[in-house]
């Protein structure tokens, strides 16, 4: 059964490599890029994805959800901030959440939920080789195993999901 990948929309594009430089020139379209990233990950792994941004225009009293290409776009509620959304989807989800965001206060959340957390650079750049995986032969990209890293127990199971896919 596919765990849902909360992400924190803008720690996750404002830490990347990939799409920080763009969304400060072009905030919609740096925006829309790591969308279509994240969707084409969630199209290739069967993973729910919800990414939430904090809403900064109008109070409403609802979470505002749009679908993009297949995950799930939150804006947070009038008065409340994407850090709050994320850490009451994460006490909803428990177990079957993994919360990426590098903010310490949300991963601290997430873990006391029983959430698994990942950093959003280290998310990315899991990201990155199973694309490069799957745009490369599966024979070239065999590798041989045994990794020294032993990550801590909150991160070993979003990292396990990740590698199966690699």
């Amino acid at each position: 059964m596919p765990s849902l990948w909360i992400i924190d929309g803008y720690n996750f594009i404002r830490r990347s490599r990939r799409f920080s430089e763009w969304e400060s020139k072009a905030p919609e379209e740096g925006r829309r890029a790591a969308l279509q990233w994240l969707a084409d990950f969630s199209a290739l792994t069967g993973e729910k994805v919800s990414v939430v941004f904090d809403a900064y225009s109008g109070l409403h009293r609802d979470l505002k959800v749009d679908e993009f290409q297949g995950i799930q776009v939150i804006r947070s509620r009038g008065g409340y901030t994407a850090d709050e959304e994320i850490i009451a989807l994460a006490q909803e989800k428990g177990q079957g959440a993994i919360v990426i965001s590098s903010d310490k206060e949300i991963q601290k959340a997430a873990v006391k939920s029983g959430a698994s957390i990942l950093e959003s650079s280290e998310f990315e750049r899991e990201l990155a080789k199973i694309f490069e995986r799957e745009g490369s032969s599966r024979e070239a990209a065999d590798r041989s195993k045994g990794n020294a890293f032993r990550p801590p127990k909150e991160k070993k199971k979003a990292l396990s999901i990740l590698r199966k896919y690699q």
